[in-house]
């Protein structure tokens, strides 16, 4: 299987956790997402950074995230980002879709803090 995701390199502004979502800050390093809201969400951590410190982030492609609440995949398909960089169910107005679920047979649901994949896009499907 070829693995089509693209990965840049950042430095963290404040400790990230792994799997997190994070946003590009005004001196180009990147911190926690934090809200739906937020179109400067850049991608995935793909390991846990102190501030300071490199972080390998998929800016397009699968990843793994954590869930901020419960999802069932067969009622929602797309994600956006929560609080402490998980993300939960796509919804409401003025919230961006960062990602979109990867089903298995294996997994069709997540709790609070279970983890997940999902194709990251990037905050490009806003809800009217």
């Amino acid at each position: 299987m070829a693995d089509n995701c693209i990965i840049q390199s950042f430095i963290a502004a404040s400790t990230i956790t792994e799997f997190a979502l994070v946003s590009i800050d005004g001196n180009g390093k990147v911190a926690v997402t934090t809200s739906a809201s937020d179109k400067a969400c850049v991608g995935v951590a793909q390991r846990g950074a102190s501030a300071g410190e490199p972080v390998d982030v998929v800016i397009s492609g699968v990843s793994r995230v954590i869930a901020g609440g419960s999802i069932t995949f067969d009622s929602a398909s797309l994600v956006m980002a929560s609080t402490a960089g998980k993300v939960v169910t796509h919804a409401t107005s003025a919230n961006y879709a960062i990602g979109r679920i990867i089903p298995n047979i294996n997994q069709t649901s997540a709790a609070a803090n279970d983890q997940l994949s999902i194709v990251f896009t990037g905050p490009n499907n806003l809800i009217p």
